[in-house]
């Protein structure tokens, strides 16, 4: 175990117990990403962190366990509250401390509250899951900001009254209301909204892009090392990879180490994606490694020496 790696496995008789509800498949101790990869709860690990996942992974969970009058992210909670914060002064920093704020439910989901209260090993592993990831979004040695649970907590009153049905039941919460409008978004808008706003306080608080896709007016072409590809219909040799110029980059988390990068033919021509339908879109595979941005302005022959 690295000391990026946190072990909270327990065995204790809880653990241990057989229920007649149990299945006799047992599950390997990885979750597979969005990605691709392979991230292990129990043993979390910054080098398998991605902000793509994460983006993903909440964009496609709804909240208070889908008993929403209609979908309902945690992406686009985020995405709220993160506006709020911006909306009354916030600092990059507080907007990119909210933003990340459910970061763990990627990975653990959204545990209903009446649920996690009873549940302190969940809450564990919940905590080490937040501590690798704040870890990796370089906030490691912060405190968590004071009034990140009061806002947390308030939201809930605008969600209830906004997404959720008029039964009047009492859910114990004597807040105030932040007073946010909530829309339907899609679970692919929410996605693009919380990695816009990933993108935007990342580059303010540390000077350089962390997130990057393709339409959004910024050169996407990167070097690459560290790990073997297929790129233009071949394998690369296993063993040492030299530094290759990606020009086809989709969407690139470069703190996280990887890339949606479209795939060409033998040819040069671009592969296209044969489920998309009607619109014709290029095909695209993840590559994991170690990408960085070109420097703008260099020119041809030095993109060529670099190959």
């Amino acid at each position: 175990m690295t000391e990026d790696q946190t072990d909270t496995r327990v065995a204790d008789d809880a653990q241990k117990m057989k229920l007649d509800t149990d299945t006799k498949y047992k599950a390997v101790s990885f979750i597979e990403t969005y990605t691709g990869r392979a991230f292990f709860p129990l043993e979390p690990n910054t080098r398998d962190v991605t902000i793509i996942d994460i983006a993903h992974h909440l964009s496609n969970q709804c909240r208070y366990s889908g008993a929403t009058g209609w979908y309902y992210s945690t992406a686009q909670h985020c995405c709220l509250l993160t506006d709020f914060v911006e909306a009354r002064g916030g600092t990059p920093l507080d907007c990119y401390q909210i933003l990340n704020h459910d970061n763990p439910e990627a990975y653990l989901v959204d545990m209903p509250r009446p649920v996690k209260q009873f549940m302190p090993q969940f809450r564990v592993w919940d905590q080490a899951i937040n501590k690798v990831i704040r870890q990796w979004l370089g906030l490691g040695d912060l405190p968590i900001p004071p009034w990140q649970d009061d806002l947390d907590s308030r939201i809930i009153v605008d969600e209830r009254a906004q997404v959720m049905s008029d039964s009047g039941n009492d859910w114990g919460h004597d807040l105030e209301p932040l007073g946010v409008l909530i829309e339907p978004w899609t679970a692919p808008f929410a996605e693009q909204q919380f990695l816009a706003r990933y993108a935007k306080y990342s580059l303010a608080l540390f000077g350089k892009h962390q997130y990057l896709r393709s339409g959004w007016g910024v050169p996407l072409d990167c070097t690459f090392e560290d790990f073997p590809f297929k790129t233009l219909g071949t394998d690369m040799p296993p063993g040492k990879v030299d530094q290759k110029v990606i020009t086809d980059v989709m969407e690139v988390d470069l703190r996280g180490g990887a890339a949606r990068v479209a795939l060409r033919s033998p040819n040069g021509m671009m592969v296209r994606d044969t489920n998309a339908g009607r619109f014709p879109r290029p095909a695209w595979k993840w590559m994991h490694g170690r990408f960085d941005l070109m420097v703008p302005g260099e020119t041809a022959p030095q993109l060529e020496e670099a190959k």
